[in-house]
């Protein structure tokens, strides 16, 4: 039998099988079928097959333990060595059998004595509960005589209660014996592999790098790892670009060596000559090119190639590492290779006034929020693009489009630009009939139409904005990085409009996947921190991310209105108010609509300041008027009306509420139902009606829980213990009624019964029968205790008085 190469020391074997011995991924099928052969009964020897790394060992290995025989199973490691050993499944046993090592040439069956080889084995063994498992490993290239030696040892364990599987990279001995099975361990599936990757590094990788990888090491786990050992954090997150390797690495080199060395020269030469370009970063963006499907190994195809090199001839180069000047800032800017855009790709925005790339630069700087340059006139447009450079902002090709929605699409882009600069727009009808006539028009990027959808949330048209994701929802199969990621932050504000936590999360995940980062920038930051808070009452944090470049004025408005709802949802009222504050001076026209986030700052400085001192710091920050457009969609229309009833100052704010919960626009989603719910509840409880507010609070409770938003039950318990530890459930001032409250009122000041009863023109008995009832509902005994209380606790009604 040939003998491959010598163990290097039991260290090595150890630290070798504790590398492999871990989660194995995507091997659900051939873990069964391992398992079912280790405890069937037919006499057969199962060969696992499969180049080295791609997960032979850990895959037998994770099978025989789920299978019960982890203390029962040996596996024998180096079998055609001079030195052959034996180790138990966790490695922390070892027994030498060099005794038994297997000669260069197996003349007869009999010249192996695999009768004691087994009594060695089965005796250092011992006996375990589960299958005798022999697991043979690294056999490497399973020649004829290989075969029969293994058959002869399979024949001998199988009458000593001992069944046989081993490992080969290859196979020279077909046909085998039809008592042999062989299982094929084919390449990892992206998903599996980015889960393999995942456990290994500590960067998260993006999905369009995983497939590069997995590409590259044609699925192969130790392969993708040796590559991505070489690569930068940024590069693995897609912050920078990665084209793919410039030379194979060692373990490349230990992979495909045996097959590198059975190439014929003309094979050699095809292969060395195969282009080996990566897919461009984008899309599904991992659709492969014609020549990825004629090479099965792009890293024997490489090695080849650098064997022509050493032979003198030329090396063909990536074409994607040969672009340069505005070619490669576009790739930087649609890959959103943003760690490349500071250093490299503005310059030659600036440098290079081109309409497309202008165009491309403004709709990642307005999708992500973050700005790399000043410019003279506020806006991200070089000097020199011309007009034209809106078309390639809003259209994939602006041939053909309509004179009419082009010049559309100038103005919105020109008003947005205003509004990222100074934060001013001065016709919101403007720019809302200009997105009617462009939002129809096909073919449209999809960096462009998350801008639309940004823009009439902003306007609080939040069914134009479904429409919009609903009619472009057929995207290019193109798609770059940017129009992919961007399609799912343009879903992420339409579900934080509607409250829709939990989708909110699943389309930032999305995006995620294939850009790290988007979690580090603030848009996305904050619909997270939002949606955290009403899914799981996680307390928001509000720190700044450290990142390369500046946030505009408008993302971090809208990034401090996302905090102050989430501190909201929390029961953080005081912070709230400060966040919200901020939101609207920086940003006066946030995603989430004017209305609903001067709703919640009136929430939250109604929760957290006395009644009575309310009124002058509200309207100080409800100047701009709201256009009745800006609460035509129904949910904005209920958010206006809880934000009317939060204002009234007619003495009746129940009636307000009332009629604000039963009268708003129907059907009212559930995200406002519970918004009008607790506002009313905490609105009665800090005004005396505690029996009222804890009501409807503990409607509140029920809907969040039915509805996917327990984090507002946080903020519930949190209001009510605040509300106990200042002073208890306090007095019911808001339950009385207007003329209980007028007769509460005389009889502060002194007056009698009957002084009462003339004042309000009624009997004195009903005076007393009222007077009475307004002492059981306050909780007191008599006219003295209200005095005391009026003195003590007043209510903002009395106080006017």
């Amino acid at each position: 039998m040939a003998m491959s190469t010598a163990s290097s020391g039991a260290r090595a074997s150890r630290a070798d099988s504790r590398g492999r011995d871990h989660v194995v991924h995507g091997r659900d099928r051939e873990l069964r079928l391992i398992g079912h052969f280790a405890t069937d009964l037919d006499p057969t020897v199962l060969v696992v097959r499969g180049l080295s790394g791609i997960g032979k060992t850990a895959t037998v290995i994770r099978a025989l333990k789920q299978v019960g025989a982890g203390s029962s199973a040996v596996r024998v490691v180096r079998p055609c060595s001079p030195r052959p050993s034996a180790h138990d499944l966790e490695n922390n046993r070892r027994i030498d059998l060099s005794a038994w090592s297997v000669p260069d040439h197996l003349e007869h069956d009999t010249d192996f004595d695999a009768s004691g080889f087994l009594r060695a084995v089965s005796a250092w063994a011992g006996s375990g509960t589960g299958p005798r498992v022999l697991f043979v490993d690294d056999v490497g290239v399973l020649t004829a005589a290989r075969a029969r030696w293994l058959q002869h040892l399979a024949d001998e364990a199988y009458g000593q209660d001992w069944r046989v599987i081993a490992a080969v990279r290859s196979i020279a001995a077909e046909p085998l014996s039809d008592d042999v099975e062989v299982l094929e361990l084919g390449p990892l599936d992206r998903g599996s592999l980015r889960r393999a990757l995942d456990m290994e590094l500590s960067v998260p990788v993006a999905a369009d790098v995983v497939e590069q990888l997995r590409w590259w090491s044609a699925g192969n786990p130790r392969l993708a790892l040796e590559l991505a050992g070489a690569l930068s954090g940024a590069e693995l997150r897609g912050d920078a670009s990665w084209t793919g390797p410039e030379t194979a690495g060692s373990a490349a080199r230990r992979v495909y060596r045996a097959m590198l060395d059975g190439l014929d020269p003309a094979t050699m030469t095809a292969l060395a000559a195969a282009p080996l370009g990566a897919a461009p970063l984008g899309g599904a963006a991992l659709a492969r090119r014609d020549g990825r499907t004629a090479v099965r190994h792009p890293l024997l195809a490489l090695m080849c190639r650098e064997a022509r090199g050493t032979d003198g001839e030329s090396r063909e180069a990536h074409p994607e590492r040969d672009v340069t000047g505005a070619r490669a800032t576009e790739r930087i800017l649609d890959g959103l290779h943003l760690d490349e855009l500071p250093a490299r790709a503005w310059a030659v925005v600036a440098a290079t006034p081109g309409p497309r790339l202008a165009a491309r630069a403004v709709g990642v700087s307005l999708m992500t929020g973050r700005t790399w340059m000043d410019h003279r006139d506020g806006a991200l447009v070089p000097d020199g693009v011309g007009a034209e450079w809106t078309d390639h902002l809003w259209w994939r090709d602006p041939a053909g489009v309509p004179a009419e929605a082009r010049a559309a699409g100038a103005r919105v882009a020109a008003a947005l630009l205003r509004l990222e600069g100074t934060g001013e727009l001065p016709d919101p009808e403007g720019l809302r009939a200009g997105l009617r006539l462009l939002g129809p028009t096909p073919g449209q990027d999809w960096v462009g139409v998350e801008i639309q959808v940004h823009a009439l949330l902003m306007l609080g048209d939040v069914v134009g904005a479904r429409s919009l994701l609903a009619d472009h929802s057929g995207a290019a199969a193109e798609s770059t990085v940017a129009e992919i990621v961007a399609r799912d932050l343009a879903a992420a504000r339409v579900a934080a409009f509607d409250g829709r936590a939990a989708d909110v999360r699943a389309h930032l995940a999305h995006a995620a996947e294939l850009r790290p980062s988007v979690d580090e920038w603030l848009p996305a930051r904050g619909l997270r921190a939002a949606a955290d808070a009403v899914v799981d009452g996680t307390l928001p944090a509000s720190t700044m991310p450290a990142q390369a470049g500046s946030w505009s004025a408008r993302a971090l408005g809208e990034y401090a209105a996302d905090l102050g709802a989430a501190h909201l949802v929390v029961g953080q009222a005081e912070g709230a108010v400060a966040l919200l504050t901020i939101a609207l001076e920086h940003c006066a026209w946030p995603y989430r609509g004017r209305v609903q986030v001067r709703c919640d700052l009136v929430e939250a400085v109604m929760a957290s300041t006395p009644p009575g001192r309310v009124g002058p710091r509200i309207e100080r920050l409800l100047e701009p008027v709201v256009a009745p457009e800006e609460r035509s969609a129904v949910d904005v229309a209920a958010a206006w009306s809880r934000l009317q009833a939060l204002l009234a100052d007619d003495g009746t704010p129940s009636a307000a509420f009332e009629t604000a919960l039963h009268a708003a626009p129907v059907p009212m989603s559930p995200w406002q139902r519970v918004r009008m719910l607790v506002a009313y509840g905490r609105y009665a409880v800090t005004r005396g009606a505690r029996t009222t507010g804890t009501a409807l609070l503990d409607e509140a409770r029920t809907l969040v829980r039915l509805a996917g938003m327990a984090g507002w039950l946080r903020g519930i318990d949190v209001f009510l213990a605040e509300t106990d530890a200042n002073g208890g459930s306090g007095p019911e001032w808001e339950v009385l009624g207007r003329h209980e409250r007028e007769m509460v009122r005389l009889a502060v000041h002194g007056a009698t019964n009957s002084q009462i009863a003339q004042a309000t023109f009624v009997s004195e008995r009903t005076v007393v029968n009222r007077l009475r009832q307004a002492y059981t509902t306050l909780g007191i005994r008599d006219r003295r205790d209200l005095v005391r209380l009026a003195e003590t606790r007043p209510p903002a009604w009395l106080a006017g008085g």
